[in-house]
């Protein structure tokens, strides 16, 4: 009988170190408590807070992200990691970044972004953001082409004596006549042609804002797919570039929001036999109609209820509660405040009502229960992102004072309003305050702005979005190069034939000298805007109820 072979020392070693390894692991799972098994997992010992702007945009589009506001609860965060293409692996490292990041996405998609913190007790937490990429060819326009910011493209309308005398006869009934027009070398004939505006039109002396309605006497006719190419004349604004800046802004800001480029506006009287007089440099500024949003929100978007705040037509759109028919809410010359844009026929603002009475109608026992309701019928994110820019450019002329500049489109596709800004400009005021209003304006009572920062986590995404604008956009050093960029495409323009009415003609607003130090002013109040904010960032005044920041 053969002898029994006996196990090698070293096998019995290896089998014995797996052995005390299950049972130490299993011993572990059960001494250590549970927020440290799942320390890999959310812990509620880190409040992450994930911004990105832009959120949303055409392909390429480069994204820049923060932690700004994120905090641990016992222990200093150590550690930034962000999946950035959404991929499920954290292989960015903003730790030496303090958690800003940027990215460039070139495909078209819904990317899924997320941010992992880590304490240094070794807690961690995950916050996440989605980025919606579109492709250029979803657009119903081509906008890189026919609002080329890098160009001042051509416009030359064409009328009669008759015609241009009728213009100017009543502008308030902002007559249109018919016209031809020479827009960026092609022709079109038979336009509608005519003042637009209310303020901008009745102050501005020679330099009116105008309009073209392509279609006005040809059916269907359109200029690169669009019926009406609207002409701004910037007043009030010495730089000619508040507009153009502040729609850059919100674009960067990832809000829904109309293309802008300048033109070169000329008026030619077909019956004498003077050339074509120069008018001015004006910024052509995107409609917001179906086009917009079906190029913004989808084809199936594109019917639903559109409402324009325009309150020297109608009247503030303060979104106060005055009961549950249209007929209780205030009119002005007629109008409701609430003025549709589209779907006038059904005459049903049930919709808006509804809205109004979430923000101001209903009675809430905690700001978050508020925020809770609102975010089902609305998209509180777009409106802190407009406010940010809002307040960064010191705009007065806004919807907490004024009730004025502003859209507010239910899509139907999600079931919420989201919010359109329009008719941009800039204050002068560097040291205006945030989260609540310091203006006496028209309207009385702006109840979304006031309720939305009693709640909390909406100062703070707010806050972040500052900061994130400041650091990438609004700061001295990119305002400086920026105006300096516009400066030198506008400037040989402006002093064509007898110059821009708006600095030569009847009733002109500036001399051409305030014009031409006006971008050097503006990038050093931007110096001391950003300057303001940062201090208040810095004493972290968004963790205060609005009531009572200074």
């Amino acid at each position: 009988m053969p002898a029994k072979r006996r196990m090698p020392f070293y096998r019995v070693l290896e089998i014995g170190s797996v052995f005390l390894f299950v049972l130490c692991t299993i011993a572990l799972f059960i001494v250590l408590p549970p927020q440290t098994q799942a320390q890999a997992e959310n812990s509620d010992q880190i409040e992450v807070i994930t911004s990105a702007m832009p959120n949303q945009g055409w392909a390429p589009l480069t994204v820049y992200f923060s932690a700004f506001g994120s905090e641990a609860e016992n222990a200093a965060i150590v550690k930034y990691e962000w999946d950035l293409d959404g991929n499920g692996i954290y292989d960015t490292d903003a730790t030496t970044q303090s958690g800003y990041a940027q990215y460039t996405y070139n495909k078209p998609g819904e990317y899924t972004v997320k941010l992992r913190l880590t304490d240094a007790l070794g807690n961690q937490s995950v916050g996440t953001t989605i980025i919606n990429v579109r492709h250029p060819g979803s657009s119903s326009v081509d906008y890189w082409t026919v609002f080329n910011q890098e160009k001042v493209e051509k416009v030359t309308v064409s009328l009669s004596q008759a015609n241009w005398n009728l213009l100017w006869a009543n502008i308030e009934n902002k007559i249109e006549v018919p016209a031809d027009a020479l827009i960026f070398n092609e022709t079109l004939e038979d336009i509608g042609f005519r003042m637009r505006g209310q303020f901008s039109m009745r102050m501005s002396g020679e330099k009116k804002p105008w309009k073209i309605n392509t279609d006005a006497y040809i059916a269907d006719q359109e200029f690169n797919n669009l019926r009406q190419l609207l002409f701004v004349n910037a007043i009030g604004d010495e730089t000619l570039m508040k507009e153009m800046l502040a729609y850059d802004m919100m674009h960067f800001a990832g809000i829904p929001s109309s293309h802008i480029s300048y033109v070169e506006v000329w008026i030619d009287i077909t019956d004498d036999t003077s050339p074509a007089e120069f008018w001015g440099v004006y910024t052509m500024i995107e409609r917001v109609d179906r086009k917009f949003l079906s190029s913004r929100f989808g084809t199936d978007a594109k019917d639903g209820n559109l409402y324009k705040a325009s309150h020297a037509q109608r009247g503030p759109m303060d979104l106060a509660y005055y009961g549950p028919s249209i007929e209780s809410y205030p009119t002005q010359d007629g109008q409701y405040a609430y003025g549709k844009e589209n779907n006038e026929e059904e005459a049903d603002y049930s919709d808006i009502v509804e809205l109004c009475y979430v923000i101001d109608g209903a009675t809430y026992a905690t700001p978050e229960e508020f925020a809770t309701a609102l975010e089902e019928v609305f998209n509180v994110d777009g409106y802190l992102r407009y406010q940010a820019v809002t307040d960064l450019t010191m705009n007065w002329d806004s919807y907490q004072n004024t009730g004025n500049n502003f859209y507010l489109f239910n899509n139907p596709t999600t079931g919420k309003f989201e919010w359109i800004p329009w008719d941009l400009t800039w204050g002068g005021e560097a040291n205006m305050t945030i989260m609540q209003s310091s203006v006496v304006g028209i309207s009385e009572h702006a109840p979304l702005f006031d309720n939305v920062f009693e709640v909390e986590r909406y100062r703070k995404q707010y806050s972040a979005y500052l900061d994130l604008l400041m650091r990438n956009y609004f700061n001295e050093a990119q305002i400086y190069q920026k105006t300096y960029q516009y400066h030198e495409l506008i400037t040989p323009y402006l002093y064509q034939g007898n110059g821009d009415k708006m600095y030569t003609g009847e009733g002109a607003w500036f001399s051409l000298e305030q014009y031409e130090n006006g971008w050097i002013e503006l990038s050093k109040l931007t110096g001391k805007r950003n300057a303001y904010i940062q201090q208040l960032l810095d004493s972290q005044v968004y963790l205060l109820n609005q009531s009572n920041s200074p």
